[in-house]
């Protein structure tokens, strides 16, 4: 009954799979021994040939290695320090002492390098021949005099020469490079030389390791003379096979190449190239006789073919075996989804395949639903905790509930960021006060929609009252500087984006910086207790709840009239009046204050006052300081004397220098000039173009001078002055509003308009509010 059973549950894929087994393990293994036999012999002769090949190239680089050593220290030894021209008046009898030095350098210049055989100076002005084991010779042959005078000839500084006789070996010449005195140049007047004679046997021991004891390998010149002495035995009728080869690559011509050679019954695997050296072109060869490469693969395909048939016999007796293992998993799973059904003759590979599918479509699709209600489900969750209503929590616990809803908080840092709107009564009927729940959603949005840009983890809460929280994770790692810096820059973009698309103000409240997540919800209470600490009379303000004091404030310690002074210096580019003016300010801060924390953080805001005054004259702070992050470089410094120093050299005078080049003193007595004439004319029909035309200069030149010696536009200036003039019209007159605007040029409605703008209420209003104050 068992085995029927199991006969039953196995379908069609267990019998295509043991015929496929059989013919995987059986039929490849019966070929193996005589595929890479006949097959793969010559491939295995070409790896080998190619590993070969490989060998042969370091020992060539190697040898190169060597040339290019030497070489450079012939080029190095020209320019060697004590050999200049005052060393051809050297007197060798009276100047022992130097005559036993130079001798001592040309020893240890002969000792640097293995293929120096020995190393002479000719003086040609002395006609004296020294050496490092000859000692100092006097030339008095006329060939040896014709012979060393004729090496100064060619028009080379450094070259080499196959045949060199020695003054004190007359009968072995021998292989040397000559460099020319001075400088190894092309000097046509040369008044010396040196001469390296190149030790031929270390010279042939290099370039006989390219090859095995049975082949061949040795060095020509461009010429086919030898530089390298070959073996030259006589192994063909032909002749040496040293100059059957030299003869086959000269006929070629080809810089490199590698070949297959036949000589004397033996094939040769031959590779020749060619190397700089000094002004010559060597080209190296070597030869290698192919039965010495291919030694390894007879042995290697003869061990081959016994295993391949060992392998055979087992592979049919494991072929069944492993057929009915592989089965094991797939009946497995068939008995878990069928059951005891019978599944003869199915295959068991494409059900299973399309069970798969129809289990992954749902998976799919629960992950995708999952994925759209997994941040409602956060929400809601944070929206509780932080109101307090899971209080109960512990700490890992809260951690791993965010953690089941996609929020990693282990090991972070926790800040809140409240912001509160104003202003949307000064809108000018763009919002209603119905319309506070939808300004208080889209404010909210706004700042989840930044916030997504510099933080991963972020919540954001709308109250629906004008305010809205919002919750950030920081990293652990960062500073407590550094991330202050970030919710400030944060909160900056916040009240920007509010004031460009909602046209009203806010007033953000950064909150200390928690280790601990539940402390997120006193955290919040506090930050939203903290917006009772706001300026009223101000707008778009940055709070940071690190800066509040439970006692005294020292707010009113700040020397503003001092601020407002040295930015009106630096506008004007008075650096030393500036400078005083910053150390009495810093001067006052000491007394005001002895905190270092009060006189940096004072400093901190004078420099961002300064930055501003900067930009209001058209300068940029980014270009001017190169990109230097002045308020982390001010950071660092803590001694108030530096400081100073710091403002003059970092922040002063760059900007004072960029100022006077554009500063000339006859545009501000014309500037000067301007503004007494519009105090006079400010009621009448100016225009920045009409005084333009007066003074000669274009409409953008005046209008940049005007604002870089004033601090305003010229609108803006004489919409101040008609609006000065408005006041006091309302205060001391009768006169209609249609008939003020009508005075100073403007339109009833503009001039309600920008006087609401400037004064925070109508024209009506200001009479009616100082009318009665009066």
């Amino acid at each position: 009954m068992i085995t029927r059973r199991l006969h039953i549950k196995k379908g069609s894929f267990y019998r295509k799979s043991l015929i496929l087994v059989l013919l995987i393990t059986c039929l490849p293994v019966s070929f193996i021994g005589i595929s890479l036999y006949y097959a793969g012999g010559d491939r295995i002769v070409n790896e080998l040939n190619k590993s070969h090949q490989l060998q042969l190239n370091q020992s060539i680089q190697r040898m190169n290695d060597y040339f290019s050593q030497l070489e450079l220290y012939s080029t190095q030894l020209a320019f060697k320090p004590g050999f200049d021209e005052s060393i051809k008046t050297l007197d060798f009898v009276d100047q022992f002492e130097t005559t036993k030095e130079l001798l001592k350098s040309l020893s240890l210049m002969r000792d640097t390098n293995p293929f120096i055989s020995s190393v002479f100076l000719y003086l040609k002005d002395q006609n004296s021949l020294i050496g490092d084991a000859a000692g100092v010779r006097r030339i008095t042959d006329a060939e040896d005099q014709k012979l060393f005078l004729s090496l100064l000839g060619p028009i080379q500084g450094i070259y080499w020469k196959n045949n060199l006789n020695r003054i004190d070996r007359p009968d072995s010449p021998q292989k040397a490079i000559v460099i020319k005195l001075p400088g190894g140049g092309y000097q046509e007047h040369s008044y010396g030389a040196f001469i390296i004679y190149i030790n031929q046997q270390k010279l042939n021991e290099l370039v006989e390791k390219l090859s095995s004891k049975d082949g061949a390998a040795f060095l020509i010149d461009s010429n086919g003379e030898y530089i390298t002495s070959p073996r030259l035995v006589e192994t063909g009728s032909e002749g040496s096979f040293e100059e059957a080869l030299k003869k086959r690559i000269l006929k070629e011509g080809r810089d490199a190449n590698t070949f297959v050679m036949k000589w004397d019954g033996e094939s040769y695997s031959v590779s020749y190239g060619k190397m700089a050296f000094m002004v010559s072109a060597f080209t190296y060869i070597s030869a290698t006789p192919l039965s010495n490469i291919t030694a390894p693969f007879h042995s290697m395909s003869k061990s081959i073919i016994v295993i391949s048939c060992i392998g055979l016999l087992a592979a049919l007796l494991l072929a069944w075996f492993a057929s009915r293992r592989i089965y094991d998993p797939i009946g497995r799973l068939m008995r878990l989804i069928e059951g005891d059904k019978g599944t003869e003759g199915k295959d068991e590979i494409a059900f299973l395949e399309s069970q798969w599918k129809r289990n992954m479509s749902q998976n799919e699709t629960m992950s995708t639903r999952l994925k759209e209600v997994l941040p409602r489900l956060r929400e809601g969750f944070l929206n509780q905790f932080l109101q307090g209503h899971h209080y109960y929590y512990s700490e890992s616990e809260i951690i791993e509930k965010m953690n089941q809803l996609d929020w990693d908080i282990l090991d972070k840092k926790f800040a809140f960021i409240m912001v509160q709107l104003q202003g949307m009564s000064s809108t000018e009927g763009k919002f209603s006060d119905k319309d506070e729940q939808l300004v208080s959603f889209a404010a909210s949005k706004i700042v989840q929609e930044l916030a997504s840009f510099r933080i991963t983890h972020n919540h954001v809460i709308d109250f629906h009252d004008l305010s809205a929280s919002m919750l950030i994770v920081l990293d652990a790692d960062e500073t407590e500087e550094q991330s202050t810096r970030e919710l400030h820059a944060l909160s900056e973009q916040i009240i920007q984006a509010i004031n460009d698309v909602l046209s009203i103000e806010a007033t953000i409240v950064i909150s200390p910086i928690a280790d601990s997540i539940v402390q997120t919800p006193d955290m919040l209470e506090q930050s939203r207790k903290a917006l009772l600490f706001r300026d009223i009379e101000r707008t778009n303000q940055v709070l940071s709840m690190n800066d509040f004091k439970s006692e005294e404030s020292n707010a009113a310690q700040y020397p503003f009239e001092l601020e407002r002074e040295i930015t009106g210096a630096i506008r004007m580019g008075q650096e030393e009046e500036a400078m005083r003016l910053i150390g009495e300010f810093l001067r006052q801060l000491q007394q005001n204050s002895r905190k270092e924390l009060i006189v940096h953080q004072s400093m901190l805001l004078l420099l961002g006052s300064i930055l501003n005054a900067i930009m209001r004259n058209d300068t940029n702070p980014y270009t001017l300081y190169e990109g230097t992050h002045l308020y982390e470089e001010l950071l660092q410094i803590r001694e108030p004397q530096k400081m100073l120093a710091w403002f003059r050299s970092t922040l002063v005078v760059p900007y004072v220098q960029t100022f006077s080049l554009a500063y000339d003193p006859d545009l501000k007595q014309m500037i000067d000039s301007l503004l007494v004439r519009l105090q006079e004319e400010f009621l009448s029909g100016i225009s920045l173009e009409s005084y333009a035309d007066e003074l000669q200069m274009t409409p953008y030149k005046l209008s940049k001078t005007f604002k870089q010696l004033t601090g305003t536009n010229f609108i803006d200036y004489v919409t101040r002055l008609r609006l000065n003039r408005c006041k006091e019209l309302l205060l001391t007159t009768d006169l209609k509003i249609n008939d003020i605007a009508d005075l100073l040029r403007y339109q009833p409605s503009y001039l309600i308009r920008i006087f609401k703008k400037n004064e925070g209420m109508t024209p009506g209003q200001y009479r009616d509010k100082f009318t009665q104050q009066g």
